[in-house]
Parts: C-alpha cells; sequence; structure tokens
C-alpha cells in the first residue's frame, strides 16, 4: 500500500485544492483493490463483514484491515458509521500499529521465474540461469525429443520412480512460497 500510495503522488498530478494524502491513499486502494474485484469479492452492500473475513480479503488483496474498510467506505459498500465503529474496534483491540497476521514482503520473482524459462527453452545454460538467480538448479532438463523418447522407453516402474523425486524437489520449491504460508498460517490459527 505504501508504494502503490507513492506512485499516486507520482502519476496524479494533485491540484493544490485537493487534500494530496488522501488522494494518493484513495489511488493506492483502487491500485490493489480495484472496484470491479472488489464487488465481486464482497458485494455491492454490506450491513456486516466479519473479521475472519475481512482476513481472508486482507491476504487476497494485500492491503491492511484499515485499508481494505477505507476503500469498502469509499465504494459505498459499507457506511460511514459502520466504517467508523470498526475503525474504532480496532484501535480498541489495539490493531492500529500491529494488526493479525501480518502481510509477508513480497519476493521479487520475475528474474528467477523468467531465467528458469530461458533455462527450460534451452535459451540460456544451467551455469547462466543460476548465476541469474544466485540459486542451484539441480532438475534435470530434457532438451530434445530423443531424450524425451528415451525416458517414455523406460519401464514404468523407473519412470514414476524419476517423477516421484522431482515431484519431490518441487514441493519443497513450492513450500517456502508466500502463498502456502499464508494458507497453511491461517488455517493453524483457526
Amino acid at each position: 500500500m505504501n508504494l502503490a500510495h507513492e506512485l499516486g503522488h507520482l502519476v496524479l498530478g494533485i491540484p493544490g485544492t485537493i487534500d494530496a494524502e488522501k488522494a494518493a491513499f484513495r489511488f493506492g486502494g483502487a491500485f490493489l483493490a480495484p472496484a470491479r474485484e472488489v464487488y465481486r469479492e464482497v458485494g455491492t452492500k454490506r450491513a456486516f463483514i466479519r473479521i475472519e473475513e475481512l482476513l481472508l480479503l486482507k491476504l487476497r488483496f494485500g492491503m491492511s484491515l484499515q485499508a481494505l474498510l477505507y476503500r469498502f467506505r469509499d465504494l459505498g459498500i459499507i457506511a460511514e458509521t459502520y466504517y467508523r465503529q470498526f475503525c474504532m474496534d480496532i484501535n480498541r483491540l489495539g490493531w492500529r500499529t500491529s494488526e493479525p497476521h501480518p502481510l509477508e514482503r513480497e519476493r521479487p520473482q520475475w528474474l528467477t521465474r523468467t531465467s528458469l524459462r530461458a533455462f527450460a527453452e534451452g535459451l540460456i545454460s544451467r551455469e547462466e540461469a543460476e548465476r541469474m538467480t544466485g540459486e542451484r538448479i539441480d532438475m534435470k532438463l530434457f532438451h530434445s525429443s530423443v531424450e524425451r523418447r528415451a525416458f517414455m522407453k523406460l519401464p514404468l516402474q523407473e519412470r514414476r520412480r524419476i517423477l516421484e523425486v522431482q515431484a519431490e524437489r518441487f514441493l519443497a520449491h513450492y513450500e517456502e512460497g508466500r502463498e502456502w504460508k499464508e494458507l497453511h498460517g491461517w488455517m493453524r490459527c483457526r
């Protein structure tokens, strides 16, 4: 939200007659939680929203509870009085500065994903991909149809063994990912 807010300052060209901070905050909210997506996920009018739902939406949109509620109020999903009451509850619970289920910092993935794709497509060597990602790549890449055909000629049990080994390696990779941690962190709290 902080980055989206600062982006708002850069791109909006806010005139001096408008509160620049509020405008940039609203821009950040709209950037992270576009109206169409919010209406689809939350609905167009709500009389009540449980905290559990808000925590899930927090993960979905990558915004604090306070920012979500502000966005819901801006979109007319919740009434001003409901927004104020929720803000008082957040303050009373001490969540203004430390919300439950803090969002993890995002990790850039573009370079890793692009490097792995280039390696998989045979455009760069394993060494180049490892240098670019800073990680060891320990998976076998079948470059040619000859190697694929040779794999398919192996006995079924051997192919299954090879695929199981690869699946275990990928499982470890996915378990380190953000979505896995968020999902299972949330599940443990229930």
